[in-house]
């Protein structure tokens, strides 16, 4: 909150803006009446004490916040999920720090969800993802200066510190991959084209047909893909064509691992009547039948840095470091 809403405080209550101040943060030197009176006030004007102010005078809650976006995050996001906020919470627990889960929604109303969370004195910063075209959270976070970092870039507009995977050139390996297998016509199943990682697969599988000089086949290309529903009509949709793809790429393990059982389902088992790869490598995707070839996102490191970066966002101002981390491709039976 502003200045000018301690001074309306303070004005009501009939102290200096000081006093008022020094109530709502604990400080001595008022009275518990006085206090209470202010606080009283306070809540009526719907004023909280901002948590980064607090934070400049040295009083840290040691906490950490991972904003979880719950209004629209793709089923297939699910395992990924679990084995990112495992990592998190390991990596809090070398620094001492404990990790709330916060679960916001989209737009305006998730910012305001973020913004009471840190004024509300709970958290020293924040950590979010799922960055989106035009983030809300990002342009404000970074118009008001709170702590925050991103796992994933947006396009530039401003300079924040994030931790990234190179999407991009993880997908581009794999569809090298299948290509130097003998495979040139090859579909791509993807993910909404809202968020920036998405956008970074596709073109990854771009470039590659490009530097091969294989044209692109619109046929062979479906996006948008958020559950396993949609993920099932989309191989189906494909192995129906008059000349179905030989190999594919898809953007997650989960949607290859929908789309395996999709083709077994024909008779068809990947590794021998058709290749395809997926990007994450999950710990299933060694156990699927065959096992599956993937793109494996560090997500060890990944946390790791993601911790620093808030810790030492909290501890002194710093310079947005930005952090993009590359993958590993990870071959096996299913290409």
């Amino acid at each position: 909150m502003s200045r000018s809403t301690i001074t309306a405080i303070a004005r009501r209550v009939g102290v200096s803006a000081a006093t008022v101040s020094r109530a709502l943060n604990g400080a001595p030197g008022v009275s518990e009446k006085k206090r209470r009176e202010i606080q009283a006030i306070a809540a009526e004007l719907n004023y909280h004490p901002n948590a980064i102010a607090r934070n400049l005078q040295g009083q840290r809650t040691n906490t950490i916040a991972y904003a979880v976006d719950v209004s629209d995050r793709p089923s297939t996001d699910l395992f990924f999920f679990k084995d990112f906020i495992t990592n998190l919470a390991f990596h809090c627990a070398d620094y001492n720090v404990d990790l709330l889960i916060h679960p916001v929604t989209a737009g305006e109303q998730g910012v305001g969800q973020i913004e009471r969370v840190l004024q509300s004195g709970r958290a020293d910063g924040v950590i979010i993802t799922d960055i989106r075209h035009d983030d809300q959270r990002i342009r404000y976070l970074h118009e008001h200066k709170l702590h925050f970092v991103a796992f994933g870039h947006d396009n530039g507009i401003y300079r924040y510190p994030y931790v990234d995977v190179n999407g991009e050139q993880g997908i581009y390996r794999v569809t090298q991959h299948l290509i130097e297998r003998g495979h040139h016509r090859i579909a791509f199943l993807g993910l909404p084209l809202a968020y920036y990682c998405a956008i970074d697969r596709r073109d990854g599988y771009f470039q590659a047909l490009r530097d091969n000089n294989i044209p692109k086949n619109p046929e062979y290309i479906i996006v948008g893909l958020t559950n396993e529903t949609e993920a099932r009509i989309a191989m189906e949709q494909l192995l129906m064509l008059p000349q179905p793809p030989t190999a594919f790429v898809t953007a997650s393990d989960m949607l290859a691992i929908h789309a395996m059982s999709v083709a077994h389902s024909h008779g068809l088992r990947a590794g021998q009547d058709y290749a395809i790869t997926g990007f994450d490598d999950l710990p299933m995707s060694q156990h699927t039948d065959p096992p599956l070839t993937s793109v494996r996102q560090p997500f060890d490191q990944i946390c790791k840095h993601l911790i620093e970066l808030a810790m030492r966002q909290n501890h002194a101002p710093i310079e947005a470091q930005q952090i993009l981390l590359e993958p590993e491709l990870i071959i096996r039976d299913s290409s």
